[in-house]
């Protein structure tokens, strides 16, 4: 019995050893971190950082977090940040994100409020990203308000991954969402694949980021009122980021809708009319009323719906 006690003390007492080495050495190498970006020109600063979890967690604690890279102009900032991992298993991240964060980015400040976000990162070969999930109960950035939010990467080969993301409903604190009307938008869904130029890394934030090359809707939905919008299709995008293809944009209840909006008056009586009118041509070509089914086209950094020129199309870009 003695000796099944010695045992079990000289265990644990190996095992104390063992996760303040291992404290020791992520202390180290955190530092060294912090002190490799400032040499590089970033803001890299804290007020303060512990490591805690003893004895099978490795939870390193953050408070007032800067992090800004000179090659992207972008400011992140953080009263309070938190990475969790098991002492035996650290390719496996959590992030915990504080209720109040901020980003300053070339075209202006913006506060990012949240309950409840947090993420989880879970790495190969101790450096490619092989998926990450991430959820928030609340997530507001500049008064929009998103409930009930999770998204997710996965990779599925070289440079390849697919992106979900749903949201209950997604709303503004003030004026209207969309143009046809107020309130709210619901269940919103995304579900892609998308085709990077390389990997993403631990190093991406160094490195540069990942930039995609071709983009597989297979859907983009969401529900604002009778209104069903959907957008499917694939696009090509170049090194500058411009998207080439076509989607296809299905709105189910679209009359209703503009019904609504011409009621509303956010849009004139003579112009919902002249809509009703053209659209039903089409929508009956399809065979269904309600059901209206419009390429949106975007070539060569423009972009089109049907036959109706929309202008330029946004840039693809990670920054």
């Amino acid at each position: 019995m003695k000796r099944l006690i010695l045992v079990v003390v000289l265990a644990a007492f190996a095992w104390a050893g063992w996760w303040f080495y291992q404290a020791h050495s992520l202390r180290t190498e955190v530092e060294a971190w912090f002190e490799d970006r400032r040499s590089e020109g970033w803001i890299a600063s804290y007020a303060d950082f512990s490591i805690g979890g003893f004895p099978n967690r490795l939870d390193m604690s953050f408070e007032d977090l800067s992090l800004a890279n000179p090659d992207t102009n972008i400011l992140w900032e953080a009263p309070f940040f938190q990475v969790l991992m098991l002492s035996y298993k650290r390719d496996h991240h959590i992030l915990i994100f504080p209720e109040l964060q901020t980003v300053t980015l070339p075209s202006g400040y913006h506060e990012i409020t949240s309950e409840g976000l947090r993420a989880s990162v879970v790495y190969a070969e101790g450096e490619r990203i092989e998926r990450i999930n991430a959820e928030a109960t609340v997530l507001n950035w500049d008064g929009t308000a998103m409930a009930d939010t999770n998204a997710a990467l996965l990779r599925l080969d070289d440079a390849q991954y697919q992106f979900a993301f749903v949201a209950n409903s997604i709303a503004r604190a003030e004026g209207r969402l969309t143009p046809l009307a107020e309130g709210r938008v619901n269940d919103t869904q995304i579900n892609t694949t998308i085709t990077f130029d390389k990997d993403w890394a631990m190093s991406s934030l160094l490195q540069g980021r990942p930039q995609p090359r071709n983009i597989d809707v297979s859907l983009m939905s969401y529900q604002l009122a009778e209104l069903n919008l959907n957008l499917a299709g694939d696009l090509q995008v170049d090194a500058q980021g411009r998207a080439n293809g076509e989607l296809t944009l299905r709105a189910v209840n679209w009359q209703d809708a503009l019904e609504k909006a011409r009621v509303g008056q956010q849009l004139p009586d003579g112009v919902t009319q002249k809509l009703i009118q053209g659209l039903s041509v089409v929508a009956g070509l399809k065979g269904r009323s309600d059901t209206l089914d419009l390429p949106l086209r975007l070539d060569n950094g423009q972009m089109s719906l049907g036959l109706i020129p929309l202008g330029p199309a946004p840039l693809l870009q990670v920054p």
